[in-house]
């Protein structure tokens, strides 16, 4: 008993040990990128901030990316295309990502020293830190799930993510991308410059002030007698409720029997900056860039039926949702959901 006590005392020690040397080596890399990184960083807030801003970009959309490029390189989601995408995308810095982040990346291939951000949660035990990339995964997964099931693909509001790139190429299947027209032109743009196939998805500029995103999805050929998949990830969060009613209605007016509408949801308690203080000042952030957070369902009692009652008003049946941290001890704040026509 007490030699078997002194061996794990040992290797208590040993760990103790190993861990400390891990942290003094990303240390001594970290030092080295500093001049690097603080080049970097000003590279990446003028392109995100300064660059996004005179060409019309959304913020968030360019902020989705980013994470995309995050998770390759800490082998959290490969995802190539996203990679060679962000090194000709204007609003993006593939050497700040790098420079700020190099030190990291290294330490963890290098020797295995890792942080919250080179890993991801185990489902229900996400925080508000890890949902950037455990939302990332969760509408992957969505995706593999319906890809082969379903004979179109709508993505409303589909920004830069290339979801539908890495998922459909090679698939007898019709995929509609709908963004703003700057959006979609420099996606395009960047896609040619990048050498990246995508002659399979037809982009769809629309005018959301002016246009009905329905309409314009219908005369680009969308086939409302086929099954679909819509897939709306955090559309509805930048949007009034009664609007975000109405696009979720709109969709319903879409669906062909077996599709599926798969979309994210906030609480009000997140939008409003009360869960936290770092939400509280992203949102201002997001705020001052001209995308206000606008929508979010009150999840402080109930959350999954509160979703499920929204989505019935909207005509939709909810048959799926993942709650984020529903196995820990947080307020409920984020869920995706797949609902299907009443």
């Amino acid at each position: 008993m007490a030699k078997n006590k002194s061996q794990e005392e040992v290797s208590g020690i040993s760990h103790a040990i190993q861990k400390l040397i891990k942290i003094i080596l990303y240390i001594l890399i970290q030092i080295i990128f500093i001049p690097f990184a603080i080049i970097g960083l000003i590279d990446g807030i003028y392109k995100e901030m300064v660059i996004s801003k005179k060409k019309g970009v959304s913020f968030s959309a360019g902020q989705a990316l980013q994470y995309r490029w995050i998770m390759h390189y800490f082998g959290t989601r490969p995802d190539k295309l996203s990679v060679e995408f962000v090194k000709k995308f204007p609003c993006e810095s593939h050497f700040g990502l790098w420079t700020t982040m190099g030190a990291l990346i290294i330490s963890q291939r290098l020797f295995g020293f890792t942080t919250k951000m080179g890993r991801l949660p185990n489902p229900g035990k996400e925080t508000l830190g890890s949902t950037a990339g455990a939302r990332v995964l969760a509408f992957d997964k969505i995706m593999e799930k319906y890809v082969d099931e379903m004979d179109q693909i709508v993505l409303p509001g589909a920004g830069f993510d290339l979801i539908a790139l890495n998922f459909t190429k090679n698939k007898n299947m019709k995929v509609f991308e709908l963004d703003q027209s700057k959006t979609l032109d420099i996606k395009v743009e960047t896609l040619k410059k990048a050498g990246i196939k995508h002659d399979w998805i037809t982009f769809v500029p629309v005018d959301y002030s002016r246009e009905s995103w329905a309409v314009k999805l219908l005369e680009a050929g969308f086939d409302k007698t086929k099954k679909t998949l819509f897939l709306w990830e955090s559309g509805s969060l930048f949007l009034e409720e009664d609007i975000a009613k109405e696009s979720l209605s709109d969709m319903v007016d879409l669906c062909a029997d077996g599709s599926v509408v798969a979309q994210d949801f906030y609480s009000q308690a997140f939008i409003s900056g009360e869960i936290s203080s770092i939400v509280r000042r992203n949102s201002n952030l997001i705020g001052k860039m001209g995308e206000p957070w606008k929508f979010g369902i009150d999840m402080s009692s109930d959350p999954k039926e509160a979703v499920r009652s929204f989505l019935e008003v909207c005509g939709l049946k909810m048959v799926d949702c993942i709650q984020f941290g529903e196995k820990i001890d947080i307020e409920p704040f984020y869920c995706v959901v797949e609902a299907k026509k009443l």
